[in-house]
Parts: C-alpha cells; structure tokens; sequence
C-alpha cells in the first residue's frame, strides 16, 4: 500500500543533494535544499500534496523552533536587553509602516491588512546563522558592531516567533480589530508568565529524575512530548502551537540537561525533519508564475531590501553608534531568516498570499541571502576597524 513513503524518500534525498551541495560553496544549506523541492515540485506537481511530507514537514518546525530557543543565550545580553527589545520592537514598527506605504503605492496588497501582517512577520527576522559564519570569517565577531548584530538578532528571534504565532493567530481567528489583539497580548504574557514558574520546576524535576535513573536516552522523546502537549495547550487556549513549542524549548534551556538535548535536536533535526521541511517549502514555488512577472519581482525586492535595512539602521543610529557603524550592523541584519517561510506557507494556507505572491517572496528569500553575505564582506572590509573589539557594548 502506498502511504507517500517514496515522495517523502525522493524529497528528502534532494533536499539533502542540495543542502549538501550549497554547503561545499559555503552558502546556507537550506537554500539548497529549497532550491531542490523547487525543481521537485516542478517536475512532479502532485508531490505537495503527499500527507506523508506534510506531517514531516510539520514536525520539523517543531525541531527547528526548539532548537532555536534552545541555542538562545540570554544571559549574555541581559545588560543591555531592555533597549535591545526597543530598538527592534521599533524595528518592527518602521517595517509595518513602510509595507503600508509600500504596497499603498504599487496598488498590491491595498486595504488588505492581512497581506500587510504576513509580508510584515515574514521579512522581519534576520538570519543569526549566516551572519555569524560572514563574521567569524571576517574575524568581526567580538567588534563593537559584530557584538551589536549578535545582541539585535538574539531579540530579533524572539520578537520574529512571537510575531508568527500572534499573525497565524489572527488568522485562523480573524480577529482584526484591537480589542481581540491586545487580548492575545495579555494572553501570550500570562501564560509564559504562569507557566515560566510552574512548568521551570516540573520539567526540572522530571528531567532530573530521568538522569538519575541514568536513562539519557529518554531525554529527545520526553522534550517532543512535552513540546506536543504544550503546544496543544496554547492552541486550545486559541494561542497557536507555536507558543507552546517555544515555552518548553525556553524552559528546556535553562535546565542542566540542556547541551545534551539541544545536540539531540540538533542531529536528527537537520539529519532529517529540518531539510524536509524546507524542502517541502520550495515544493509550492511556481517558476512559471515568477517568471511571468519578472517586475513585480525586482521591484519588490529593491523596495524589500530598502525597507528592511532603514528599519535597522534608523533604531542603531540613536541607540550611540556612528553613521558607519549603524551601517554595518544593518547590513549584518540584512539576511533573511528561515522563518519568514514558515510565514509566508501560513500566508498561503489561509488565502492571504496567491502562489504567485508566494513564489516572489521565495526567490527574494533566496536572491537576498546569496547576496547578503558579499555585501556584509565589502561593507566590513572596506571600512576600518573598529577601535572597540572585545569590550561590550553599553547601550
């Protein structure tokens, strides 16, 4: 009986021959393995609608959100994190309104606040991963504006996975108007607040007694149990599963056992789940559709990237840096992350994005995140070092 097993097998096959290929060129390897369900998808139209992949896919956003909050150090940037959270809720802000102005004016998207909140929450985060990798190569990591970019898209994760959960949130419920937002507000903060505590000292004590019966290997099926029922918590509580996913991998950070189940995560996430979800990603890419219209392309990617680095900039600069280096660190908040994609899929799944609008914003994912890298370079090495390597910055 045919249960999808061999597209599931085909795709992920592909996605890791991409994923592999990329990384030997020293480019991100989701982009590979984006780039192979594209060429999938094309070939064989009918692999997007596998529910094998669509269940795998699914789980790997579970992964790779855990995995995430589970990589976050906010310790080290507890001193400065209050106008960290400022500068990019303000981010968050310009980029909101510049998007109203955007699509106001090309006539894409007018009146439609929905399209507004999905092109919003997808090109708001900022790729921490390729980043780091141009900064360690530049050896501008422990500099003044490196430390700065670090600091910035720690929050800017965090905002960005808040942001998706409360947009899909409003709408699955379309719930437009302020009252029901703020509600959720209120919501997201007293449930993280409640569960902070109560769910710190369970998981610690269930984690906890699962070492001492020396059964480590219990520790990656108890974390996706928990994540599951947390998730389905906050989902009954009309918050999204995202949250719930996110709580547990916050809590999970702060335990002793976090480095061993982090690894875990690590390895079969991007072994296995991870590369199909991405995968799964480019499988809705219509070429044909971009191609069709090439200028709404490159228009749309001229004014994203725009938009995207005045909203960096803009918060740097009064925040004491010089015009150069408020420069720089935009430039290093230029990639795009991962989960604008989850996003964008959201989009499409509740009918705010057509395919079409869809496949654009793909291609500007990718055509960014290539490119993001030689600009960080020449922006850096073109400029003189910073006088303030290794000391951190006070903000």
């Amino acid at each position: 009986m045919d249960f999808g097993f061999w597209q599931l097998a085909l795709l992920f096959l592909g996605a890791k021959i991409g994923g592999t290929i990329f990384g030997k060129l020293r480019q991100p390897s989701l982009i590979g393995e984006l780039l192979a369900g594209t060429i999938l998808g094309t070939i064989l139209l009918d692999l997007g609608t596998s529910t094998m992949i669509q269940v795998v896919a699914q789980i790997g956003i579970v992964f790779l959100i855990l995995y995430t909050m589970m990589s976050i150090d906010l310790s080290a940037i507890e001193q400065d994190i209050e106008r960290l959270v400022l500068s990019q809720a303000l981010t968050a802000v310009i980029i909101f309104a510049l998007l109203t102005g955007i699509f106001s004016w090309l006539n894409r998207g007018t009146g439609e606040i929905s399209f507004i909140l999905v092109a919003g929450a997808a090109i708001f985060g900022s790729s921490t991963v390729i980043t780091a990798r141009v900064l360690l190569s530049l050896r501008e990591i422990d500099s003044r504006e490196g430390q700065a970019i670090i600091g910035l898209q720690i929050i800017n994760t965090i905002i960005e996975l808040l942001l998706i959960a409360s947009v899909s949130n409003i709408l699955k419920y379309q719930q437009f108007n302020y009252e029901p937002v703020l509600s959720l507000a209120l919501m997201v903060i007293g449930t993280f607040a409640v569960m902070s505590r109560v769910g710190s000292r369970f998981i610690n004590g269930l984690l906890n007694s699962v070492q001492v019966l020396k059964m480590d290997e219990v520790f990656l099926a108890l974390t996706l149990l928990l994540a599951f029922t947390i998730g389905a918590v906050t989902e009954a509580l009309q918050l999204t599963s995202y949250l719930g996913v996110m709580l547990v991998g916050v809590l999970i950070s702060r335990t002793e056992q976090a480095k061993t189940i982090s690894t875990k995560i690590r390895e079969l996430g991007e072994g296995f789940f991870i590369p199909i979800f991405f995968g799964y990603l480019g499988l809705s890419v219509s070429i044909l559709g971009v191609l069709a219209d090439v200028s709404w392309l490159i228009t749309l990617l001229v004014l994203l990237t725009i938009a995207r680095f005045i909203a960096a900039f803009v918060p740097t600069l009064f925040t004491g840096y010089t015009a150069m280096e408020s420069v720089k660190i935009a430039s290093g908040m230029l990639p795009m992350s991962e989960y604008g994609l989850l996003m964008l899929s959201l989009g499409v799944t509740y009918g705010v994005l057509t395919q079409v609008d869809y496949s654009v914003f793909v291609v500007i994912f990718l055509i960014v995140n290539v490119l993001s890298p030689l600009i960080i370079t020449l922006l850096f090495r073109g400029t003189p070092v910073s006088s303030h390597r290794g000391r951190r910055q006070h903000w």
